[in-house]
């Protein structure tokens, strides 16, 4: 991915306590569409013909409910991209055309069916966001549908048909603490007023998609303070919630945003917050982080950089 000064920065110095988070999100805003689309497009293309079956998943449909809901999500996608994006996704006959390579992503219920896909499969393949569709089942909230070709330490098919408490269980801290406001807020999101938020990892790979990895407690023997800025990379989730009108699904976008750490080298302050943000994270969050695997040495590196930027060190 094209390396520059990261977009987002979610540490905040308290890593104490988990938070939801959410901010308001302009219509305009809802997707990130920068230089590395073609990147992405090329990415979800491969994983959907290697191994679609890990990347792309939709629950029992009895009713045809999720279809209905996969299809109201791709009709919003298509109408925005055309508004508000329109340089880089162009209406091409029954489908959007992508990208600088032009590739058409089918949109009409027949152009689907003609190509054989899921509406849900399409709406991956138009954005860099990866996408999930939650639906309301008597035990609760539920994951229905996704596509998701840049998942963050978790597998798809674990996930999927899950409440939302289950969904989430593994990250230490979830059920005291945000279980209770992650239902209330699917239970009273509306259409007018989506949401998003931002969450993070420190990882050793560029890989868009990264399922595993969690709870690498040893440090890594070969990651050393002189190597962390170039070896460690900040990767950032955007995540955005909305209420689809006719459904009531709740779709999450996430949008993955991944830059190598010595760009923050400069940034003396940034470094500062997120040391005290690693310093501060429960023992259950540093594992499902798999922080043990980089706090020493990234700590290490921080504490150097801060250290000779600061006056009379330069």
């Amino acid at each position: 991915m094209t390396v520059g000064r990261p977009q987002h920065l979610p540490f905040t110095g308290d890593g104490s306590r988990l938070r939801m988070g959410l901010r308001p999100l302009r219509e305009e805003d809802w997707l990130e569409i920068d230089e590395d689309l073609d990147l992405f497009v090329a990415h979800k293309q491969r994983m959907l013909s290697e191994r679609p079956a890990d990347v792309v998943a939709v629950v029992a449909d009895s009713d045809g409910s999720v279809h209905s809901a996969s299809v109201e999500l791709l009709e919003c996608l298509a109408g925005h991209l055309v508004r508000w994006h329109s340089s880089t996704h162009v209406p091409a006959g029954d489908g959007i055309a992508v990208g600088s390579r032009g590739d058409v992503v089918p949109v009409t219920p027949s152009a689907l069916a003609a190509a054989g896909l899921h509406p849900i499969d399409a709406a991956g393949r138009l954005t860099q966001e990866d996408w999930t569709i939650q639906v309301r089942r008597p035990d609760g909230w539920i994951l229905a549908a996704a596509s998701v070709c840049c998942p963050t330490r978790w597998v798809l098919a674990e996930k999927l048909g899950r409440p939302m408490a289950d969904v989430h269980r593994p990250v230490a801290g979830y059920t005291e603490q945000l279980e209770s406001a992650v239902d209330r807020f699917f239970d009273r999101i509306t259409p007018e007023e989506p949401r998003w938020r931002l969450n993070w990892n420190l990882t050793d790979s560029t890989d868009l998609y990264q399922p595993g990895g969690k709870y690498r407690d040893e440090p890594d023997a070969g990651l050393t303070a002189d190597v962390v800025a170039d070896r460690v990379w900040l990767r950032v989730e955007r995540q955005t919630l909305r209420r689809l009108p006719r459904s009531g699904a709740v779709v999450f976008g996430i949008r993955i945003h991944s830059d190598p750490l010595g760009v923050l080298a400069d940034r003396p302050d940034v470094l500062a917050r997120l040391a005290a943000t690693i310093r501060s994270l429960p023992p259950g969050t540093l594992s499902h982080k798999s922080m043990g695997a980089f706090a020493p040495a990234v700590l290490s590196w921080i504490d150097g950089t801060v250290a000779g930027r600061q006056p009379g060190n330069r």
